[in-house]
């Protein structure tokens, strides 16, 4: 049981890669491909990776000069899934005859797989994806300062989920610095960051995320408005095996996620004891985030 909660703490996407009662593992639909069209297959997995990794990093720009700044948050971040990232168009592998094209499902696309007639009655099987509109994550994350208006931010979370998929590890850190320190008066409070991020899942994901940005915010009692711009960056390495025995191959590649720039807007709520906190980001790969701040 606590392994299971783990993995939504942890990373609500493993939807994807747990065994479960309408979906194979996603090692056995990756086995069907090869080269491009495995890539193509997980390119919208590596954009909602990179777009979600990268969310829910602040909720102020506010940082004191000095003072214990310690807090937890608990964040679920979702990256919105468009229509266009649901298909792709895939090539039937070599050995197959005639060589045939065909709109497909991707990760993210129709269950249902797509079959191709070929030569003396064989039949090729494009695989289905799993369907889904959205891929949300949920995680920890710990923010402590404050010292000469800097503050660290770390993320962490692990567990071993099962024999087939392995271990689960999510590690961040970041450092934010108040601008507005330096401008006696100013109206809204500026702040500049810098975060890294790793995420591997068993053998198969091994992902890194960058991110260097600068927010802004305005207090308005107990409500506050902030947003912000990035430059992000996300990196997926992608490893699975093709075939059984003797025949058996190792296929990896990288995936680069679509973000370049995002821009966030959102609000955040203080009550007595937490504040809530909700923001939408606005890039290639657009995305959500909803966080439950504990605090100084």
């Amino acid at each position: 049981m606590r392994s299971r909660w783990m993995m939504w703490i942890c990373l609500g996407a493993l939807i994807l890669l747990v065994p479960g009662a309408k979906a194979q593992k996603l090692e056995d639909y990756l086995s069907r491909y090869l080269g491009d069209n495995g890539k193509k297959y997980l390119q919208p997995l590596g954009d909602a990776f990179g777009a979600t990794m990268n969310s829910g990093l602040y909720h102020t720009a506010h940082i004191p000069r000095a003072g214990l700044r310690l807090g937890l948050d608990v964040l679920v971040p979702v990256a919105l899934i468009s229509d266009n990232q649901r298909s792709f168009k895939a090539t039937t592998e070599a050995g197959f005859y005639p060589v045939t094209t065909k709109e497909v499902p991707t990760v993210f696309g129709d269950t249902q797989p797509v079959a191709v007639a070929g030569q003396g009655g064989t039949v090729y099987n494009f695989p289905g994806g799993y369907d889904l509109s959205i891929l949300p994550l949920a995680m920890p994350q710990l923010t402590i300062g404050s010292l000469l208006g800097t503050e660290v931010t770390l993320r962490y979370a692990a567990t071993q989920l099962n024999e087939d998929v392995g271990d689960l590890s999510l590690t961040g850190i970041g450092v934010r610095h108040s601008i507005s320190q330096y401008i006696p008066l100013f109206p809204v409070d500026v702040a500049v960051s810098y975060f890294h991020q790793t995420l591997k899942v068993g053998d198969i994901v091994d992902a890194a995320t960058n991110v260097v940005g600068v927010q802004a915010s305005k207090s308005l009692g107990l409500l506050s408005l902030y947003g912000g711009v990035a430059y992000e960056n996300a990196s997926l390495d992608v490893s699975y095996t093709r075939g059984e025995g003797a025949e058996a191959e190792t296929i990896a590649f990288n995936l680069t996620g679509a973000n370049k720039m995002r821009m966030t807007v959102g609000v955040n709520l203080k009550l007595a004891l937490f504040q809530l906190h909700a923001d939408y980001n606005l890039a290639s790969q657009n995305s959500a985030c909803l966080g439950l701040y504990m605090g100084l």
